[in-house]
């Protein structure tokens, strides 16, 4: 069976993995829409194209889904494996996801970055302004880093952590010998959050855990916007309980819209410097979205090549 793909990353996908595509079947690298997909057997997107039901019924072709990401949320993948369809991604994949640091490399930026007013500074030079004593900020060395979370990018913020000499501390229901998340909670000079969005962990960090943490410990989200409840976060900062959130991540990043933005997070971080937010670039380096993409065609050429064999 030729395949009939289309592949929509928002961006040139990797030379090689298109040649892997075009080895599977046909391929089309553009938007999804009602007419494009009707006749589509696998659909390959990137995190931010959300894939709902709606979608899935505009190809009732369909097989495979296949996203080279580790979270889901963003494919509604029980409508989608109740109609027989593969979602296909990049969890589990930990041997060739410990080749890939960039989401932790940006942890440790949004660390650096708040710890020493990098965004405010270069902003006050622009401003004509050469002020060292307005941004004396803080340094990492003999600080505490508590690490939500102790899977793959919770040992490299470990790593990351140690090199710049600080004490680190980990909490993961999973892994034996950590802190539980109050007693991290209480001692971290910068907490950093690597937990995966489920059920246990949305609303992870609110007004509660947000109020026992140290009034200048600065808070770090490259995880999911919805583990953090941004709403107790702007209420934390404005109380001066918290000193800092740096996030790669919004709660409502799907629906994000420059015309008219309705995050109360980016409009506070507007006049406040102590929020600093990415839009969502973690995992995206050059390299690491050329590694990700030949990664998942080839995943996804495997997985035909054993159904082929699996129905002969």
């Amino acid at each position: 069976m030729e395949h009939k793909i289309l592949c929509y990353t928002g961006s040139l996908f990797a030379p090689e993995g298109k040649e892997v595509l075009k080895s599977i079947g046909s391929v089309v690298f553009e938007e999804p829409s009602k007419e494009n997909l009707a006749d589509k057997t696998m659909l390959v997107v990137q995190l931010g194209v959300s894939v709902d039901k709606e979608m899935i019924d505009c190809a009732p072709n369909l097989k495979f889904i296949a996203t080279a990401t580790t979270g889901l949320d963003h494919i509604d993948t029980k409508y989608a494996q109740s109609k027989g369809i593969e979602v296909v991604s990049l969890k589990g994949e930990a041997g060739f996801l410990n080749t890939i640091t960039s989401t932790a490399e940006l942890a440790l930026g949004l660390i650096i970055s708040l710890t020493r007013q990098i965004p405010s500074a270069n902003k006050s030079v622009l401003n004509g302004e050469w002020n060292r004593e307005k941004f004396r900020g803080s340094s990492l060395r003999g600080k505490t880093l508590g690490i939500v979370g102790y899977g793959r990018l919770g040992k490299m913020m470990e790593r990351f952590g140690k090199a710049f000499e600080m004490n680190v501390v980990f909490s993961d229901s999973n892994v034996p010998g950590g802190l539980t998340l109050e007693e991290l909670l209480e001692i971290s000079d910068v907490v950093s959050l690597h937990v995966p969005l489920d059920e246990s962990t949305e609303g992870l960090i609110g007004t509660y855990e947000l109020q026992i943490m140290k009034p200048d410990a600065i808070l770090i989200n490259t995880s999911r916007g919805k583990i953090v409840d941004e709403d107790s976060v702007i209420g934390a900062l404005k109380s001066e309980i918290l000193g800092g959130y740096g996030t790669d991540v919004l709660s409502d990043e799907l629906d994000f819209s420059g015309d008219e933005i309705r995050s109360h997070l980016v409009n506070y971080s507007k006049s406040n410097p102590n929020v600093l937010i990415t839009p969502h670039i973690g995992g995206t380096t050059a390299e690491s979205r050329e590694a990700t993409d030949i990664f998942i065609a080839k995943k996804i050429k495997s997985l035909v090549q054993e159904s082929v064999l699996t129905s002969g």
